[in-house]
């Protein structure tokens, strides 16, 4: 059976859709969603593939059709539209049709839309994270920033291995503000988000990082611990006298690795600890 065989209702002339688009569509509507051509292989649906091809405003017209189409798909439509860096009406519209789809992890790595959203900026230089989509999506799923993905990468440690110059101030302040804590969590490897930002190539970021840690490390310490607060001023004469802790470790990496890349302006890479 082909698309010639029926007449799709809610699709006209105008919406100008190829024929390849149009047979998505039929799939979609009779079969679920995903088809398979003769090898096997996946294939997305319309939403997914305007999603792909940053067709904003085909995005919003099939969603008008039916906001089902946000349901869909082995990698729901609002990841993969968090990872093209779609436009904030766009995302707003994908949450509204799909609220769950906050909260779902997808794909080989297991994360959520706003790992995707972060981890497109870990790939590209072109790629820039957006204050407002990443307020929205911790504002529709507060605990999202406390989500590890199958490396158990937090967003902030996601956001600490970005490569583009445009990740704002803004945007780790809103991590960082969400769950303090995580500054503090290793990754499967023993990583902590200081590490990432210490080797991070690009300059910008690595200083907007480094400092974003150093004021909520120092909120964190007193918050935490009963500390002096002369030697928080003054983190370069800083002596410890609680365990080993994960905090205390990550609080004695984050005065050398600070005073080395942003007092004395050094950009070399530290050897792991």
């Amino acid at each position: 059976m082909t698309v010639d065989d029926h007449h799709i209702e809610g699709v006209s002339d105008e919406d100008s859709f190829t024929s390849t688009a149009a047979q998505f569509f039929f799939d979609l509507v009779c079969n679920g969603g995903v088809t398979e051509d003769d090898n096997h292989n996946t294939t997305h649906h319309p939403l997914v593939d305007a999603i792909h091809a940053r067709d904003w405003k085909g995005v919003m017209k099939l969603l008008k059709i039916d906001s089902t189409y946000a349901q869909r798909g082995v990698i729901l439509p609002l990841h993969l539209a968090c990872e093209a860096n779609a436009p904030i009406n766009v995302i707003k519209s994908l949450i509204k049709a799909h609220p769950d789809a906050v909260r779902a992890k997808c794909g080989s790595r297991d994360r959520l839309p706003l790992h995707y959203h972060l981890a497109s900026t870990t790939t590209s230089r072109h790629c820039c994270p957006s204050e407002s989509v990443i307020s929205l999506l911790i504002e529709s799923y507060p605990d999202s920033t406390r989500v590890g993905d199958i490396n158990s990468e937090l967003p902030i440690h996601l956001a600490c291995q970005a490569r583009s110059a445009n990740v704002s101030g803004n945007i780790f302040a809103m991590l960082l503000a969400s769950y303090p804590e995580g500054a503090c969590a290793r990754d499967i490897n023993g990583y902590y988000p200081l590490d990432f930002a210490t080797w991070n190539e690009d300059r910008v970021t690595k200083e907007i990082a480094l400092n974003a840690l150093v004021r909520n490390d120092d909120t964190e310490m007193r918050r935490s611990f009963n500390v002096d607060m002369g030697l928080l001023e003054n983190p370069r004469l800083q002596c410890f006298s609680h365990d080993d802790s994960a905090r205390t470790f990550k609080r004695k990496r984050l005065t050398k690795e600070v005073s080395f890349s942003i007092f004395d302006d050094v950009d070399d890479e530290f050897p792991m600890q």
